[in-house]
């Protein structure tokens, strides 16, 4: 007994330490226990999962398209469903646009609008050079030449303008041929009620003049531009463009006259002057430059990128702004020189490139899918040159997003008042109004100029002011508010539906539409799906202009005189700083002061 009390004492004395000692042992013998069992479970789920991802490997080897019948069918009735409506809304604009591109059988008889009607496009019917039987009887290519003569003025008359430049006949030539359609360059394109001179006085007590001012210059230039056949007996394939041409024409005047609306004089019109009008291969979509106000500008000698015929339109005219086959070719020299194909350069593709005839053709009979956007409609691009009522401007773009043949904005250039005239001035081939910058125009807005707006000096300076002797500075301008905007844009001729030559089935992830893939084009998708899910999840709004911070709309010019205006410039100063620095842009759009 004595002994067993002895051990309880010495185990009550050393307990503490053995006591710790068995629960450390026990403790390490359930962690070996516990994390042996984890390592096994861990190592059995990894095998297993890599298991799993083998077969789903092979099985996604196995199904090129998708992982069962039953998504695979589903897939194919959206994307059938889709294609059904892609081909439906072709259709509807191709049935509309067959309604506005009407031949004129009343002019041309029902003989001749027969022969051409169902040559849609007219690059799958008719080959060029044409083959044997392809050209349609001289009787009606003569009396086509014939027709255009006489229907230029009724056009003019949309836009409540007066046609005046003449057409070259067949057999016609000499220096009408060489000057445009006339001596005008510039000479009475301010003489009018824009200038110094005034209209006759009707019955009435007002100018009988037109509503809308149309230069002969421009419009000389324009019937070299859009008939360069002018002169001699046109082709099939001339004709059919030509007619295009007018259609386009018709919609742009048009849409001047939808600007101007009911107005009946010119101080009630918003659209004053059509500067110029130029569609196909002379439209070019070069991007201008934004300056500060005063600064001078780089782009040549003319003080507004206007030197000899560079990029700029204006300055690429030739003599009669024609090509060298028009009045020189077989109406001018018994045809010694090969006629060019009359498609070349006159469309554009998806990115505003010129393409040529024999392109076009070989788009247009191919199969790939990567020609389909030439063989759903052809790009005409268009420019119009406008003075305008610088209010007014979001007008003149609203009507061309409307209209019936509608244009599609992709570059708006708002300029000072004096760029058109001095663009229409120097429309023979970059004369001494562009190498001098407008500086000896007669007829100039600004120079030295006798139809000046701002009186007869120089760069706006009177009489008076030149002889020292005065404080006259002229009469104020009669449009101070004008500015010159340029549109340039592009208009769609729609071709026939035909989904066989879509080449929908060879579409691939790699195949190229619109400068991308499919595929980047699809992951462009996701990305703006994926923002649009954020901008809904964060509660955001996509950032606009509420209704409250636009401005008051402005006051109609037939109620208001621009002389009382107090936001109305002096008739001395050039167009309004706020216009030569705004911007209107509708796609890659760049604005030059």
């Amino acid at each position: 007994m004595d002994q067993l009390k002895q051990s309880f004492a010495a185990a009550a004395k050393y307990g503490f330490w053995i006591g710790t000692g068995v629960i450390t042992i026990g403790a390490l013998a359930i962690w070996f226990i516990v994390t042996g069992t984890l390592v096994e479970e861990n190592e059995s789920r990894m095998q297993k999962i890599k298991g799993e991802v083998s077969s789903v490997s092979a099985l996604r080897s196995e199904l090129s398209e998708h992982p069962n019948e039953i998504s695979k069918a589903a897939m194919d009735l959206l994307v059938e469903g889709r294609q059904e409506e892609v081909l439906q809304v072709w259709q509807e604009v191709y049935d509309a646009q067959r309604d506005i591109l009407v031949w004129p059988e009343e002019e041309l008889g029902e003989e001749f609008v027969d022969e051409f009607r169902d040559l849609v496009p007219i690059e799958t019917h008719i080959a060029f050079p044409p083959e044997p039987g392809e050209e349609k009887p001289t009787s009606f290519l003569n009396l086509y030449a014939f027709y255009i003569k006489n229907v230029l003025p009724s056009i003019a008359e949309i836009a409540k303008a007066e046609w005046e430049a003449e057409f070259r006949s067949a057999g016609a030539g000499g220096m009408d041929a060489m000057m445009g359609g006339g001596m005008d360059m510039g000479m009475g394109m301010d003489m009018g009620y824009g200038g110094m001179g005034r209209g006759p006085i009707n019955i009435a007590g007002v100018e009988d003049v037109p509503l809308v001012d149309w230069p002969v210059s421009s419009q000389s230039a324009i019937i070299t531009e859009l008939f360069p056949w002018q002169g001699r007996q046109p082709t099939t394939l001339e004709v059919y463009y030509s007619q295009e041409n007018l259609w386009i024409l018709r919609q742009l005047l048009a849409i001047v006259a939808d600007v101007n609306g009911d107005a009946q004089q010119p101080f009630e019109a918003k659209i004053h002057v059509i500067n110029h009008l130029s569609l196909g291969k002379k439209v070019k979509f070069t991007s201008g430059a934004i300056q500060k106000p005063g600064v001078a500008m780089t782009g040549g000698m003319g003080g507004m990128g206007m030197g000899m015929g560079g990029d700029d339109m204006y300055g690429d005219m030739g003599m009669g702004g024609g090509d060298m086959y028009g009045d020189m070719g077989m109406g001018g020299m018994g045809g010694s020189m090969e006629a060019p194909d009359p498609g070349d350069n006159r469309y554009v593709d998806t990115a505003y490139e010129p393409i040529d005839g024999a392109t076009l053709r070989s788009a247009l009979e191919s199969e790939s899918p990567e020609d389909a956007p030439l063989k759903v409609a052809k790009r005409v691009p268009v420019m119009m040159s406008l003075q305008i009522d610088q209010r007014y401007i979001p007008d003149l773009l609203a009507a061309c997003g409307s209209a019936p043949l509608m244009v599609e904005v992709k570059q708006t250039r708002i300029l000072p008042k004096s760029a058109g005239s001095s663009a229409v001035g120097s429309m023979g081939g970059g004369g001494m109004d562009s190498m001098m910058g407008g500086g000896m125009g007669m007829g100039m807005d600004e120079g030295m100029g006798m139809g000046m707006d701002g009186g007869m000096g120089m760069g706006g300076m009177g009489m008076g002011g030149m002889m020292g002797g005065g404080a006259s500075q002229g009469p104020k301008e009669k449009f101070p508010l004008d500015v010159t905007v340029e549109v340039y844009g592009l208009i769609h001729i729609y071709n026939p539906p035909d989904e066989d030559k879509l080449g929908v089935e060879q579409v691939t992830e790699d195949t190229m539409l619109d400068g991308e893939t499919m595929a980047e084009s699809a992951e462009d998708d996701l990305k703006e799906a994926s923002n649009g899910t954020k901008a809904a999840t964060d509660g955001t709004a996509p950032v606009g202009t509420p209704d409250s911070a636009l401005p008051p709309p402005a006051a109609d010019p037939a109620t208001s005189d621009p002389a009382d205006d107090t936001t109305a410039p002096d008739a001395t100063d050039g167009a309004p700083g706020t216009a030569e620095e705004a911007a209107v842009p509708s796609g890659s759009a760049a604005t030059t002061s």
